[in-house]
């Protein structure tokens, strides 16, 4: 596999393990960046941005990010907490007052950003359609009753923390989404390649190759697999586990190639990304970036 890109000097074991996961893993196509001290000392890309595998994974080629859109989306009401505009500590009711039915006067702003409400499942999923529409996911949230007393455990709220989280955000901004905010107060100052809703040029540009696409099957090759834990693999197959719930509140999940999936904004699971975007977002969030200095 031909790995391509960069890395500074000490960085070189990186280079190598990122081209063992296409040689041993079976990886088809992918990027990783590192930033240390504001600076990037690691930007490596190699294999095929698409399923069919005839495109080539290219410098700037984004990507669905999946989860990883989480801790992007975080950020957008954190930095609403530190601005004075977002306590962590009051009820979310207190923002939205629809929400505090079947006894969620007592989640916390906190309790959904570290997913302890004690909602990631509903109890009458979503159709992807449904998913899709931003006022939906948050109706079904506040209708849905806790299935543990909010703050006192924790579960994955695979799903629903993208509905808890953007309703908040519009709550609290007078209507602004988090991929709105995001894109303003964070991407383009930032210059990230960065999106929560994909806007329709750079729909346009994935078709020329900007944007990869997913493959929902099980990746090829004859290479060892990473196996996730028996109790994990167990909680995934029961119906009726949490686990399997809560990746079941849209059923079935949306097409993550479909451009209407990738236009709407859902901060739990479809940002989109580079690689070097990711990075350097996480790096900005501790200090300067490439003499960019971050914004409060």
């Amino acid at each position: 596999m031909d790995v391509r890109g960069t890395v500074a000097e000490g960085f070189e074991p990186v280079r190598d393990a990122f081209a063992r996961n296409f040689a041993a893993l079976g990886d088809r196509g992918a990027a990783v960046a590192v930033y240390r001290d504001g600076r990037k000392v690691v930007d490596l890309w190699g294999g095929t941005r698409d399923v069919d595998g005839t495109e080539p994974w290219r410098r700037g080629t984004a990507q669905v990010v999946r989860s990883a859109t989480k801790g992007v989306a975080a950020a957008v009401p954190l930095l609403l907490h530190q601005r004075g505009q977002l306590d962590l500590d009051a009820p979310v009711a207190a923002y939205w007052p629809e929400f505090k039915a079947h006894g969620k006067e007592r989640v916390l702003v906190r309790h959904v950003l570290n997913h302890r409400a004690g909602l990631p499942v509903l109890d009458h999923p979503l159709t992807p359609a449904q998913a899709l529409d931003p006022l939906r996911g948050p109706e079904a949230v506040a209708a849905q009753a806790p299935v543990w007393e909010p703050g006192t455990d924790h579960g994955y709220h695979a799903l629903t923390y993208g509905w808890l989280l953007d309703e908040l955000v519009r709550r609290v901004t007078g209507g602004r989404s988090t991929g709105e905010w995001l894109a303003d107060e964070i991407a383009r100052p930032l210059g990230l390649d960065l999106w929560l809703g994909l806007p329709g040029a750079e729909e346009a540009a994935g078709r020329a190759g900007r944007v990869g696409r997913l493959d929902e099957a099980e990746p090829s090759g004859s290479g060892p697999r990473l196996r996730p834990k028996r109790a994990v693999t167990e909680a995934y197959t029961d119906p009726g586990s949490l686990t399997r719930r809560a990746f079941a509140a849209v059923t079935p999940f949306p097409d993550q190639n479909d451009p209407a999936y990738r236009a709407a904004a859902l901060p739990a699971t479809n940002g989109i990304a580079t690689a070097d975007a990711l990075a350097r977002f996480y790096a900005a969030l501790i200090g300067e970036v490439d003499d960019v200095t971050r914004r409060a």
